[in-house]
């Protein structure tokens, strides 16, 4: 196991220059899935997290009629699914169940969530 000083003594700089890219965050990410789902035309989604989380809402949106593409382009549904029924497995993703389950009780379908 490295030991590793108790700090780190950087020099003054009067200018720094870079590119700094920063994972995703779930809950961004699912939030962004389900807009692009429910909202019209298709919708490219840049750095997307790739996550379990993510992973069972691109599942469940899949179930529910909404087409999502490798390079993550989603066509969306114009405010509501096409499927009515359906069972969707989201095991313990808050990030995808809290959002979804908001949304679809509003589609006047029937859904089940499962979480095995």
């Amino acid at each position: 196991m490295h030991q590793y000083p108790p700090f780190l003594d950087l020099p003054a700089t009067a200018e720094i220059a870079g590119k700094l890219a920063l994972p995703g965050s779930k809950s961004i990410s699912n939030r962004t899935l389900l807009l692009s789902a429910l909202s019209q035309g298709k919708t490219r989604l840049l750095g997307l997290l790739e996550s379990e989380d993510t992973e069972v809402m691109l599942t469940a949106l899949a179930k529910l009629g909404v087409a999502v593409s490798a390079n993550h382009e989603v066509t969306g549904q114009a405010g509501a699914f096409q499927v009515k029924q359906a069972e969707l497995f989201l095991g313990n993703a808050g990030t995808a169940f809290r959002p979804l389950a908001a949304a679809l009780a509003l589609s006047g379908g029937q859904y089940i969530f499962k979480r095995r």
